[in-house]
């Protein structure tokens, strides 16, 4: 199996990062000792019509880490741009000491909350650029940026290094981020420069005879699963670790990887730091979550083998891109 590479800034809450080394496809926390209740309470703002698949789980997930390993409070709210002032207005009068919002549609009017409410810190996670919110500088907001096209590039490379046919497939539609389907096909070119070889990238949802290799952005009912017959096509997905989702219990034998984003561990990190009244927001809070900051994972649930040297492919290509913004 490959590793799975998470390598997390140096932060004072760094010891108790180790509980958050598995997020995805968790459905237990760890063993919960004594612990004396903490006056905290933070408290987690989903778009559940944004499609952020995998984040929003990380993201629960550590929340209720935190909760067994602090002792602390937690309030989750599900809401839409319309709703979102007064959900907003609704946390700060319930004294949420930390409020971390997980969508790109509150980008707009997230920065007046934020300024408007000093004392309260906040977390913004999204998988959009939001070049207002990282400029907006506020020293009580931490932006946490999942950049979906490097997830695209490590998932489209990985994708032609497992074809055989060199036709291979995106499913989920309308939507497929465009950021993460212009990586997907910088990483196909990549492998394709590197191998001499030429590999087609369908991107109209259309699973053909021919296709091999079936990259999905998330969903899963688009993913062509036969009843009668087994699929002649390899999966990587994005998101959840699809090798845990007991809808494609039938596809694990085709399941080759995930490109898993992992925004929760951001968020304890901040929850720790803020208890220990170290917070850091503005500039310093705001990172850009990448594969080699741990940010982008590659699952190590699946059965298919990786061919020989993948990862150690994917960890350079996600260097050079890495390198190439800085």
């Amino acid at each position: 199996m490959p590793e799975n590479f998470i390598n997390r800034r140096v932060s004072v809450a760094a010891g108790l990062l180790a509980l958050a080394g598995l997020l995805s496809g968790c459905s237990t926390l760890p063993a919960d000792s004594k612990i004396e209740p903490v006056d905290y309470r933070a408290c987690l703002v989903t778009d559940g019509a944004a499609n952020l698949v995998g984040i929003n789980d990380s993201s629960l997930y550590s929340l209720n880490q935190a909760v067994v390993t602090f002792g602390i409070q937690k309030t989750v709210v599900e809401s839409n741009p319309a709703k979102f002032e007064n959900t907003i207005k609704r946390l700060v009068k319930a004294k949420c000491n930390l409020i971390s919002v997980v969508g790109s549609r509150f980008e707009a009017s997230l920065t007046n909350f934020v300024a408007a409410n000093p004392q309260t810190h906040f977390l913004f996670t999204t998988d959009g650029s939001d070049s207002k919110i990282l400029r907006s500088d506020l020293d009580n907001l931490a932006v946490y940026r999942l950049d979906v096209y490097e997830a695209g590039l490590l998932a489209g490379h990985l994708a032609a290094s497992f074809s055989e046919n060199r036709e291979l497939a995106v499913v989920c539609g309308n939507s497929v981020n465009l950021r993460y389907l212009a990586g997907v096909r910088a990483g196909v070119a990549a492998f394709d420069s590197e191998s001499s070889l030429t590999t087609r990238v369908s991107t109209d949802g259309i699973v053909s005879g021919l296709t091999d290799v079936v990259l999905n952005y998330g969903c899963l009912d688009q993913i062509p699963i036969s009843e009668t017959s087994t699929p002649s096509f390899k999966l990587i997905g994005f998101g959840r670790d699809i090798y845990l989702e007991p809808e494609l219990e039938t596809l694990k034998p085709q399941i080759a990887a995930t490109v898993i984003p992992q925004a929760g561990p951001r968020l304890l990190e901040l929850i720790a730091a803020d208890l220990e009244s170290e917070f850091i927001g503005g500039a310093l809070g705001s990172v850009g979550a990448s594969f080699t900051n741990g940010g982008l994972v590659i699952s190590q649930e699946h059965e298919v083998p990786f061919p020989a040297g993948e990862i150690e492919k994917l960890e350079a290509l996600a260097e050079t891109y890495e390198i190439s913004l800085k």
